[in-house]
This record gives structure tokens, C-alpha cells and sequence, in this order.
């Protein structure tokens, strides 16, 4: 039964309390809780660092975004208001054309009447001439 023995080793430490691990090994496993215990601190403060980039690139972020809208919203009513202005600018050349034409049309008609009426001056006076 030498195969079936566990070969423990039962110590008292300076504290006068019974160990199972050799005092050395203690040393370097209270030593190694001591190493995970820090590291797992620094990778609590790691990932608070890492939440508090991560909060402040969202507001980043959602600030950069509000800006991009705001600059696309600016640019279409940009763009509109060329739009607006070129329909408004050929409707002034529509209605300019239309009174040019008008103007045309009623100086063609005065100058019929201007004929008309001298017509009938030299008309009248032919007439008074004959009748006198």
C-alpha cells in the first residue's frame, strides 16, 4: 500500500497556526493572492478608465452625429432656397418677356391710332377745305 500514502506535511507558522503547505510554499501562494489581488484592482480601474472613454466617445459620437444632421438639414435648405430662387428669378424673366411683348403689342396699337387718327384729321380738313 506504499502507492495509497499522500505525503503531507503539517507545519506551525510564527503565528502558531497550523499549516498543510510548507512555509515557503505559503509565502509564494500568499504572495501570489497579494499579485492577483493588485492586478485585479488594476483591471477594475482598467475597465472604469475603459467605461468612461467608452461614455464620453458615445457623447462624442452623438454630438458629431446632431452636427452631420444639422449640416445636411443646412445644406438642403441651401440647396432649396437656390432651387426657389432660380423657379422665382425665370418667373420675373416670364412675366418681363410677357409685359415686353404688351408693350410691343400696345405701342403697335397706338401707332395704328396715331395713323388712324391722322387719317381722319386729313380727312376732316379735306372735308372743311371742299365745303368752303
Amino acid at each position: 500500500m506504499d502507492g495509497g500514502k499522500i505525503d503531507v506535511n503539517i507545519t506551525f507558522d510564527e503565528n502558531n497556526q497550523i499549516r498543510v503547505l510548507a512555509a515557503d510554499k505559503y509565502r509564494e501562494t500568499e504572495n501570489l493572492k497579494g499579485e492577483c489581488i493588485d492586478f485585479l484592482k488594476k483591471i477594475m480601474s482598467f475597465n472604469d478608465m475603459v467605461s468612461t472613454l467608452t461614455e464620453v466617445l458615445d457623447a462624442q459620437a452623438q454630438k458629431i452625429e446632431d452636427a452631420k444632421l444639422r449640416a445636411v438639414g443646412s445644406r438642403n435648405k441651401v440647396e432649396g432656397e437656390e432651387d426657389n430662387r432660380r423657379k422665382r428669378e425665370q418667373e420675373l424673366r416670364t412675366l418681363i418677356n410677357e409685359k415686353k411683348m404688351m408693350l410691343e403689342r400696345l405701342n403697335y396699337q397706338y401707332e395704328s391710332l396715331q395713323k388712324v387718327a391722322n387719317e381722319q384729321k386729313l380727312t376732316i380738313e379735306k372735308l372743311s377745305n371742299n365745303e368752303i
